[in-house]
């Protein structure tokens, strides 16, 4: 269409394109401390010659004005999947040397209340008793050095149990979590098909389905898919969580403690088919559950059986103070189950029985033997360094991480300077479109009621 009615078209078109412009504009700046809100941009698109010409009839028009082509939002969906991917990785890590920086602490290596210290201790009485085998007292520090040994690697034993039993409890609340999250995203995927078949603006549903599909990376691990409905398919290690508008539960089974974990494994399964996680916190805990603490408990009770039965064997060679032959020193051979058996400090085998009572042959020897001091000493050294690599990886993800979300935010976050900007140029605009009204106004008014008049 041309000619001057033509430009009120075009003008009124300005307007309408300037006034949405300023309403998202204003959205962006009301939402800037919204979770998960992602900015809005008011797409416009020229109007044109008809995409079909008439029959009879050429279109002669010079550009009919602006309108609305979509409102978009300002993400990018290689970002998105990015940044579930590092969030999933940083979930895993973090989760994980959380929980071995804190066993780590109530080890207590190296201090003077570790194994360590409680052993070379225990060592230093058998050497006491051989300086002095009558001293009574000597005798009863040796037991006590004893005791103390046996409580304290009973209290790593029971650290190791209690971490364990957190994680376990822990891998039970994310699995709920994780249910409740994608029973939620699948109402969100029916909201979303509708918004699709009708058409309508869907842009707070997306914005819902993008946290929950973050959230759920960060819990399991998952792998998302979009559709093209704008819905989503979630999986977990190839099994589907999510599908459309139905969510398949998480479910978690097997010991509710670390002692019968060995008979019935804990298993995590998705929709009824076990799997094991590579990443999110369910993973860590996972992770935790079946290797690096019953990992830890396993060479703890390998160290105690070791000096259990070294200290047993030698002890029987000797001869107490009246005479009879040594007995079992310690009983049990786990962290749990390890005692003391001697409570007699006379019956303390300290001597040769061919060298009579007062000898302290076999204190010497005993006090000189390795006492699993070497294996403890590995384990400790092992974990340490497992727990300052993972402490290590857990940082350089969360820098990694840090990076992708600010990529996502330069694009989809709000800054208020330059909505603000964004507002002015449409206020503006929406002037100009105004002042063009008027100046048309004023022309038809002077063509419709002076032209002809003669003075």
């Amino acid at each position: 269409m041309s000619g001057t009615f033509s430009s009120l078209s075009n003008a009124l078109s300005a307007l309408r394109y300037n006034r949405v412009a300023m309403d998202v504009a204003s959205g962006n700046v009301a939402n800037a401390g919204t979770a998960g809100y992602a900015r809005r941009a008011a797409v416009a698109q020229a109007t044109g010659a008809p995409a079909e010409l008439a029959l009879w009839s050429r279109w002669e028009g010079a550009g009919d004005g602006v309108q609305v082509g979509g409102i978009d939002r300002m993400v990018d969906p290689l970002l998105d999947a990015r940044a579930r991917s590092e969030h999933a990785a940083r979930s895993f890590l973090d989760a994980r040397a959380t929980s071995l920086v804190r066993f780590e602490t109530t080890i207590g290596e190296p201090g003077d209340g570790g194994v360590a210290a409680a052993l070379a201790a225990f060592k230093q009485g058998w050497h006491d008793v051989a300086n002095n085998p009558g001293d009574g007292a000597a005798r009863s520090q040796l037991l006590g050095r004893a005791e103390t040994l046996r409580s304290t690697i009973a209290a790593q034993g029971r650290a190791v149990s209690t971490e364990w039993t957190d994680q376990r409890t822990r891998l039970t609340a994310v699995a709920t979590e994780t249910n409740e999250l994608a029973a939620g995203l699948a109402k969100i995927n029916e909201g979303l098909r509708i918004s699709h078949v009708s058409g309508t603006d869907a842009g707070v549903l997306l914005d819902q389905r993008d946290q929950l599909t973050l959230r759920l990376a960060e819990l399991t691990g998952a792998t998302v898919t979009v559709n093209e409905d704008t819905t989503v398919d979630v999986r977990v290690e190839g099994q589907v969580l999510v599908a459309g508008n139905a969510a398949t539960p998480v479910t978690v089974s097997g010991s509710a403690d670390l002692a019968g974990a060995g008979t019935d494994p804990v298993r995590v399964s998705v929709g009824g088919t076990a799997v094991t996680l590579r990443g999110g916190e369910l993973g860590a805990a996972q992770d935790l559950l079946t290797g690096a603490l019953p990992d830890y408990l396993t060479r703890l009770d390998a160290v105690v059986a070791d000096l259990a039965a070294a200290v047993n064997a030698q002890h029987a060679q000797g001869a107490d103070l009246d005479g009879a032959a040594g007995t079992a020193f310690f009983t049990g051979s786990t962290a749990a189950t390890l005692q003391v058996a001697v409570t007699d400090p006379r019956a303390v085998a300290a001597a040769d029985p061919a060298k009579g009572m007062l000898d302290g042959s076999n204190a010497d020897l005993l006090g000189t033997l390795g006492l699993a001091a070497g294996a403890y000493r590995s384990l400790v050294t092992d974990f340490g360094v497992a727990v300052s690599s993972a402490r290590r990886v857990a940082e350089n993800q969360t820098i990694l991480t840090a990076q992708v979300d600010a990529s996502r935010e330069a694009l989809s976050g709000i800054n208020v300077d330059e909505e603000m900007v964004n507002l002015l140029a449409a206020q503006r605009a929406y002037e100009g479109a105004a002042r063009v009204l008027t100046t048309l106004d004023s022309v038809l008014d002077t063509l419709i009621n002076r032209t002809g008049l003669m003075r």
